[in-house]
């Protein structure tokens, strides 16, 4: 089927460079604020252009026909992990375009299935595009980096839902000598600095895929103890580094580990103690497994980018023939 794409971005010459122009054209997005766009740019511009199918994250244009693409319905289904603004927010406008989306996709079996518990009416145009993860796949081919320095990473931003608290709590309960808590992401502005950084917790902000790559390659463990995600990239990204990992059993984790990761129940009564008994055996005498090449092979074959291309254009597709 024929198809022409294309993309609307405030910076036009960097997407160019960076997407190329045989495959996209390329349009200047002027400076308003999200709901003007939604209002009244997309829609004038798609009259111009004419479009006939907008591909949208969250939130689309009332006017038109539109891919809405869903990661997460977390404000919906853990209300307690996010602001007041946040939570109406979701339910107004994440309602309002999922039910007008001439197709939903969720980016997790565990997401589309809270979308369809949720909205059951739209379960005929859901389907599941899965991430892919953060960087080229030949990146994740580099041996791991062999060092004396051992410590525990952790990616993602820093805000209540990602139990930044009580992997910190576990980490100094289990009290292994000569071993850091390296935390990587951005601070919620709202999220008390003093309960996380302390003695042996590090926390970096700002730091660039170079660097990134290069913490994970060294890693001696990744934990991941969120409450709550619709997919968890990071965790992607550090078993197709072939790390050990312990991980929450929550939402889509389980999804994205499979069995390459040990879970443990954040939200039990003991939970720090259970993520301090895990991180302490790891270093000392019951070091959590490592993923094998062939695990990590097929960890690659299922979260690929090239795949996800392939199930996207699915949808496109049935979106015009439906039409």
């Amino acid at each position: 089927m024929d198809r022409t794409a294309i993309v609307y971005s405030d910076a036009p010459e960097e997407a160019r460079e960076l997407l190329g122009t045989e495959t996209y054209e390329h349009a200047a997005l002027s400076h308003s604020s999200s709901i003007r766009r939604l209002l009244r740019v997309f829609p004038a511009l798609f009259r111009r252009d004419r479009v006939d199918l907008g591909v949208f994250q969250y939130m689309a244009p009332l006017t038109g026909r539109h891919i809405v693409f869903i990661h997460d319905l977390l404000p919906i289904t853990h209300p307690h992990l996010f602001p007041l603004k946040v939570r109406v927010r979701t339910h107004l406008f994440f309602s309002l375009s999922i039910r007008r989306a001439a197709a939903v996709v969720a980016v997790s079996r565990y997401t589309h299935d809270e979308i369809a518990r949720i909205f059951p009416s739209v379960r005929h145009k859901l389907r599941t595009v899965l991430n892919g993860p953060s960087f080229p796949p030949e990146t994740y081919d580099a041996p791991a980096i062999s060092s004396p320095d051992r410590y525990i990473l952790t990616v993602g931003r820093i805000e209540p839902r990602k139990n930044g608290v009580l992997l910190a709590e576990a980490f100094r309960r289990a009290a292994v000598p000569g071993v850091r808590l390296v935390i990587v992401g951005a601070w919620d502005p709202e999220f008390p600095r003093g309960s996380i950084e302390g003695a042996g917790v590090e926390v970096r902000q700002g730091v660039n895929d170079t660097a990134l790559v290069a913490l994970y390659r060294g890693a001696s463990l990744f934990a991941y103890p969120s409450s709550a995600e619709g997919f968890g990239v990071p965790l992607l990204d550090a078993t197709l580094f072939g790390l050990p990992v312990i991980a929450s059993n929550r939402t889509a984790l389980p999804e994205v580990g499979g069995d390459l990761v040990e879970y443990f129940d954040p939200d039990a009564p003991d939970a720090v103690d259970q993520l301090a008994n895990r991180i302490r055996g790891h270093f000392e005498d019951q070091p959590i497994r490592r993923p094998n090449e062939a695990a990590r092979a097929a960890q690659a074959a299922r979260f690929s980018w090239d795949r996800a291309a392939i199930d996207f254009l699915a949808a496109v597709d049935a979106c015009a023939e439906a039409r």
